[in-house]
């Protein structure tokens, strides 16, 4: 059984414990002397089991993964499922570091290396803490930035410091600490491709309205609509790009249904039609921080068959619960203004 499929939570630790053992062997070749045989958290690979929770600081946020039975949960994100792969990469990863070579002790280099404390002003580490089931630290690192200036097998390694310590170390693995939530989770949430898209509406809370369909099935191109008198297309992209905004869609962050408030005077409210008969119908909004969040609800069109209303009750199994915020460049195609593509068409007059 191999590092990399073993951790699914629920194997005998003897064998994670030999799975980790040969890749280690595999990865860093034969033991030599001196420091760089020194595991930094020696026997973390035969504890797997009793991890119960994992958290990463910054200097702005801390987010806590923590163990469901078999599933792990970002549990200051309302229990959003997180993604097994990941947790399971990054104990392997701490599992595998070694110490390779010691460095600074002095607190005013260790910026240098991205391993001061967190807490400190614009501080770039990230402070990762595993705990056991009942709460008690089985590993803390703060974890600096990543080096390829080391010889090893790996070829990769990390600037890593204990806390409380003052000695820092530059470390040999691959250890890689995610401190945004997308990257905690799986962040594709919907897709519907472009190509199914029959027609965009979308109302801003001003009442400006951008009505687009496309101008056949097996065509790329979308047009308005509601297009005024005396205004050409500046942009033709920017129109059919409206038919990606729920192309392979990822969220940037997320929070439960009702956690956040949707402005009504900054609410835009998006309808999103399929020439197979799936509505889905987006509210965003961009916040103070610039942010910008949406709810999604699924419907169907009368005479819509089957397998359209067994989608629609998906994606609203799926989305119901909760807030997504999303990528900028997606929140653009499902806010379009027609200013944002139309020009005004000069008269003969204006060319004098």
């Amino acid at each position: 059984m191999s590092p990399k499929t073993f951790l699914g939570f629920g194997g005998v630790t003897a064998v994670v414990v030999i799975a980790a053992g040969v890749s280690i062997s595999a990865r860093y070749g034969a033991a030599t002397s001196g420091v760089a045989e020194e595991s930094v958290f020696a026997g973390l690979a035969g504890q797997f089991e009793d991890i119960g929770e994992i958290a990463v600081q910054d200097k702005d946020k801390t987010l806590t993964i923590k163990r469901a039975g078999d599933t792990w949960l970002v549990s200051n994100r309302s229990a959003y499922p997180a993604s097994t792969e990941t947790v399971r990469d990054v104990l392997i990863g701490l599992s595998e570091l070694r110490l390779k070579e010691g460095k600074t002790e002095k607190r005013a280099l260790y910026a240098k290396l991205s391993v001061e404390d967190v807490t400190e002003k614009d501080a770039k580490s990230r402070l990762l803490t595993v705990r056991r089931k009942d709460g008690t630290v089985l590993a803390s690192l703060i974890v600096g930035r990543e080096t390829d200036q080391i010889a090893g097998a790996s070829d990769v390694g990390r600037y890593i410091r204990k806390p409380g310590e003052a000695q820092s170390w530059l470390a040999e693995g691959r250890l890689r600490v995610p401190a945004a939530v997308k990257d905690w989770v799986t962040p594709q949430f919907l897709d519907v491709p472009n190509k199914r898209i029959a027609a965009v509406n979308v109302v801003h809370p001003d009442g400006h309205l951008m009505d687009v369909k496309r101008e056949n099935k097996s065509g790329k191109r979308f047009l308005i609509q509601n297009m005024p008198a005396e205004r050409k297309v500046e942009y033709q992209s920017d129109i059919d790009n409206m038919g990606d905004g729920l192309d392979k869609l990822e969220l940037e962050d997320v929070r439960a249904a009702g956690k956040i408030q949707f402005p009504k005077d900054k609410t835009i409210k998006t309808t999103i039609r399929t020439f197979d008969g799936l509505l889905v119908t987006v509210e965003s909004f961009e916040d103070k921080d610039a942010k910008f969040w949406g709810r999604f609800n699924a419907a169907v069109a009368p005479g819509a068959a089957a397998t359209i209303k067994k989608e629609a009750a998906r994606i609203n199994e799926i989305t119901q619960k909760w807030i997504y915020e999303l990528p900028a460049h997606k929140f653009r195609y499902l806010s379009r203004k027609q200013d944002d593509v139309l020009e005004v068409v000069k008269k003969d007059s204006d060319k004098k």
